[in-house]
C-alpha cells in the first residue's frame, strides 16, 4: 500500500494580505505537477475562510499541532514563505487584534517589564518559542520540515541571542530556500546554509494566465482592463509610508499622468492590520488633479489581473512587484528594504532598486523605457529557477520520488 503523503502548509493565510494568500495556491499547483498523490492542509494562527477573495481556508494553530502529532503516513511541514524566521507571536497578534495594535507604540517600554512575545504566545496558545520555527523533535508525527521562499534581508542578529535555540533549529531544516542575497548573507553569518531561489509566487503566471484570470475577476475590473489595457499605472502603498506624505505622492502621480498620459489605477494589496493600503489610497485620491480609478473591494484575482495588464506597477508591495515580474510588466518599487533586496537579486537592470517617494515619477520614466525582451528573460529565468527549487522540495515531501 502506498504511503500517504500529508503536507501541512502554514503561514499568514488568515488575513487579507495578497502575498501571503498567493503562497498556498502556487505551492499546491506546483506540487500537483509531479503527479504524486498528497493531501494538503492549510493552517494559520486562527480559523479563517478567505476563499471568496481567492484564499485558502485555514485551520488554527491548535489543529496544526494536532496534525503534527499524527503519525499516520509521511508528514511534511512547509513554512510557506515571507519573513517567517523573525516573526514573533506578538507581531502576529498585532495583525489579528486591534486592541493589541493600539499598544504598539508602547511595546518597547512594556517589554522591559513583560515579555510581550510570551504574553502573545499565551493568548494565541502557541507551543513553540517562535510561531514558524520548530524542529521535527518538537512533534511526534513530522518527517520533514521545508522553508520555502524565506525572507530576512533585515534580520536582526539579536534575535539569535533572544532565542538561543534558534540557530540550532534552523540548521535542522530539511530544505531551506531563501528569496534574496541579503537574506542568504544574514543567515550565512550565523553558520546557516540556505539555497537561493526566487520567491515561489513568481510561478503565478504559469498557473494563472490572463485568459484564466479574466474568468475570475469582477465585472468592473474586466471593463476597466478592456478599456485601458497597458495604458495605466497600478499604484498601491502601505499606510505607514503614506502618512504625512500624501501631498508629495499626489504631486508625483500627477506628474506621471502629465508626462506619460497613463491613467491611474488605485488598488489595495494589503488590508490586514499593519498594512492598510486602502486607508492610504483613500487619503491620496482626493488630492490628485487627474482622478484615479479606485478599486477597493477586490479579490487576489482582481489584483493579479490589474497588475498583469498594467503599463507599469508602482508600489511598496514585494508581491506586487513579483506579480509584475511574473507577467513581464515594468515595475517601480518604493523604498521598502525587503523589496529593494529582492529587486537587487532578481530585477532587470535600470529598475533593480527601489526609489524614494520623491523619485516615483522618475522611476516610472525609467520603467517605461525598460527593455521588454529583458523583462521576458527575467520572467523565464525566475520561473525556471523556482521550478528547480520545487524539484528539490518534491524529493523531500514525496520520498518515492527520490532517484535510486
Amino acid at each position: 500500500m502506498a504511503t500517504k503523503n500529508n503536507i501541512l502548509i502554514i503561514g499568514a493565510f488568515d488575513r487579507f494580505n495578497y502575498g501571503d494568500l498567493l503562497f498556498p495556491l502556487v505551492i499546491e499547483a506546483q506540487l500537483k505537477t509531479y503527479e504524486h498523490p498528497f493531501e494538503a492542509t492549510y493552517f494559520g494562527i486562527v480559523d479563517s475562510d478567505l476563499s471568496a477573495l481567492g484564499g485558502k481556508p485555514t485551520k488554527d494553530i491548535q489543529a496544526f499541532y494536532q496534525a503534527c502529532n499524527d503519525s499516520t503516513g509521511h508528514t511534511s511541514v512547509i513554512i510557506a514563505g515571507g519573513e517567517a524566521v523573525a516573526v514573533t507571536w506578538s507581531s502576529l497578534l498585532l495583525a489579528l487584534n486591534k486592541p493589541f495594535k493600539k499598544t504598539h507604540r508602547f511595546h518597547h517600554r512594556i517589554n522591559k517589564v513583560f515579555n510581550l512575545n510570551a504574553v502573545a504566545r499565551w493568548i494565541l496558545h502557541g507551543k513553540t518559542d517562535l510561531p514558524f520555527v520548530f524542529t521535527k523533535s518538537d512533534f511526534g508525527g513530522v518527517n520533514r520540515i521545508i522553508f520555502n521562499s524565506l525572507g530576512g534581508s533585515e534580520l536582526d542578529p539579536a534575535i539569535f541571542d533572544q532565542f538561543p535555540k534558534l540557530n540550532n533549529q534552523l540548521r535542522q531544516v530539511d530544505y531551506f530556500a531563501v528569496r534574496d542575497k541579503a537574506t542568504q548573507a544574514n543567515l550565512a553569518k550565523q553558520g546557516i546554509d540556505t539555497q537561493l531561489y526566487p520567491d515561489s509566487a513568481i510561478l503565478m503566471s504559469k498557473f494563472y494566465p490572463t485568459t484564466l484570470l479574466a474568468e475570475r475577476v469582477s465585472s468592473p475590473v474586466v471593463e476597466f482592463v478592456a478599456a485601458k489595457r497597458g495604458a495605466y499605472v497600478f499604484f498601491q502603498i502601505k499606510d505607514n509610508h503614506a502618512k504625512t506624505n500624501e501631498a508629495l505622492l499626489a504631486a508625483q502621480l500627477d506628474r506621471i499622468n502629465a508626462h506619460s498620459g497613463l491613467d491611474l489605477c488605485f488598488c489595495p494589496i494589503g488590508k490586514a492590520l499593519n498594512h492598510d493600503d486602502h486607508l492610504a489610497l483613500q487619503r491620496i485620491a482626493p488630492l490628485i488633479k487627474y482622478p484615479p480609478t479606485v478599486f477597493d473591494d477586490v479579490s487576489i484575482w482582481d489584483i493579479m489581473y490589474l497588475i498583469a495588464n498594467a503599463g507599469v506597477y508602482v508600489g511598496t508591495s514585494l508581491h506586487g512587484a513579483i506579480t509584475a515580474m511574473s507577467y513581464a510588466v515594468p515595475y517601480v518599487g518604493i523604498t521598502v528594504p525587503k523589496l529593494d533586496s529582492y529587486l537587487q537579486t532578481w530585477g532587470v537592470a535600470g529598475i533593480n532598486h527601489t526609489v524614494p517617494l520623491d523619485g516615483i515619477a522618475d522611476g516610472v520614466d525609467r520603467a517605461m523605457k525598460a527593455d521588454q525582451a529583458a523583462l521576458n528573460r527575467s520572467r523565464e529565468n525566475q520561473l525556471r529557477a523556482a521550478e528547480e527549487s520545487f524539484s528539490y522540495i518534491q524529493q523531500v515531501v514525496f520520498p518515492q520520488s527520490i532517484p535510486s
